[in-house]
């Protein structure tokens, strides 16, 4: 499939609905005990939403790359590695304390944002390649654009 703009934009916030967030809700709880306190929940949520946002962002840039490849593909692989490269920028500009909604001593320790970026990394990823190919048919020959016939 080569996406266009519209079909990543579309398939983004679709995995950032589905996967991110309710994966994002769970590590929450878990980092808080399994206790309901939305102040520390809310920092993973605004991670996540930050995120998504940089590579909502840096999709038409994607578009342009991807524009000058000789075949017009967006492999795999530099939709993993671009996705490592958006939260690393992220987590650079949450830890210099530039994301007011983010405060910066909860990115101190790498350990935390890494572990729930990888756990929301990997389902997104898995179901990229595999399960919405299957039950979003049309999804895959469209350039990646829902309900477009």
């Amino acid at each position: 499939m080569i996406p266009t703009l519209a079909g990543r934009l579309q398939t983004r916030i679709f995995l950032f609905l589905f996967i991110g967030l309710p994966i994002t809700f769970a590590f929450g709880l878990y980092m808080n005990g399994w206790q309901w306190d939305w102040p520390a929940i809310q920092i993973f949520v605004w991670f996540l939403c930050v995120v998504t946002g940089a590579g909502l962002l840096l999709d038409p840039i994607y578009i342009f790359l991807q524009s000058l490849r000789w075949d017009r593909d967006w492999p795999f692989l530099f939709q993993a590695f671009f996705s490592w490269v958006e939260f690393a920028i992220v987590l650079a500009v949450a830890r210099a304390g530039l994301l007011p909604f983010l405060p910066a001593e909860a990115f101190q320790t790498l350990a935390t944002p890494i572990l729930h970026f990888t756990l929301v990394f990997i389902p997104s990823f898995l179901a990229l390649l595999g399960p919405m190919q299957v039950l979003f048919i049309r999804w895959r020959f469209k350039g990646g654009q829902f309900g477009k016939l």
